[in-house]
């Protein structure tokens, strides 16, 4: 039974959302997306949580925030948090995963609706078309532009498109070249015939940099790193030693007797 109070009522008190969490689920591909948001707006809107679908976050208060400015804050928090679970749970599995990272249930539906209110042939185009001609850039950071590459590839298999997991790799590879530091990442890959996934490839990706100590804007030639490396333990091996020097004298003979 729905609650008297005049505040919104909660997931608790209500039946719609937590009805439509039960009957009705996201398929792994989305090609029942128009239906499924038909039924979990009527749901959304028959509970007066609407709003946390289409309404993004308030600011997060500051300091000389009223109270009433706070209460509302929480208030969203509170409530998105509930619609967000009911989002997740109304998914397949597959799409549960990239669900769960998002802060918001407005955030999550309105991927959704971006995602899969065109038409699933024009979806398919843009996410390969986008997949394929993608290449870091001077001055961008590896991290968002390799799971951006991910975003496309996860986008493609939603619309029933399986690229080999082999060639995924070597394009996501490949759209590092642009970058003189990363050509390593590549060869070194390639040298030692490594067997990993995307999700392993980026993490790979990630650690490399910090160990080189490589930035997206560095031209440093990564090349050398190892030869100076190698000068780096010879100096730090001898380190302590006075050098001695025979400028101007003889070298002095030992006495073999």
């Amino acid at each position: 039974m729905a609650s008297t109070s005049s505040s919104a009522p909660s997931l608790t008190t209500v039946s719609w959302l937590r009805s439509f969490m039960e009957r009705f689920k996201l398929e792994k591909n989305c090609s029942n997306f128009t239906d499924w948001e038909a039924q979990l707006r009527l749901a959304a809107e028959g509970d007066d949580k609407l709003k946390y679908l289409t309404e993004a976050s308030p600011v997060t208060p500051i300091a000389r925030s009223t109270p009433a400015v706070r209460e509302a804050f929480e208030t969203y928090q509170k409530e998105s948090a509930a619609v967000k679970n009911v989002l997740i749970f109304s998914m397949e599995p597959n799409l549960q995963r990239s669900a769960i990272k998002m802060s918001t249930a407005y955030e999550i539906y309105t991927r959704l609706v971006t995602m899969f209110s065109r038409a699933p042939r024009i979806i398919q185009y843009e996410a390969a078309s986008q997949f394929f001609d993608l290449n870091i850039k001077e001055g961008q950071k590896l991290s968002p532009h390799v799971l951006k590459m991910i975003e496309y590839v996860e986008t493609l298999k939603l619309q029933g498109v399986d690229i080999p997991e082999q060639l995924v790799i070597d394009r996501v590879l490949h759209s590092l070249s642009c970058i003189k530091g990363y050509i390593q990442l590549r060869v070194n890959y390639n040298m030692q015939y490594l067997k990993t996934d995307l999700h392993e490839l980026y993490n790979m990706l990630v650690q490399a940099k910090k160990d080189m100590g490589l930035d997206a804007s560095t031209r440093k030639d990564v090349l050398n790193i190892n030869a100076k490396s190698k000068g780096k333990f010879k100096k730090s091996a001898n380190k302590g030693k006075k050098p001695t020097s025979y400028k101007g004298k003889e070298k002095p003979i030992e006495n073999s007797s």
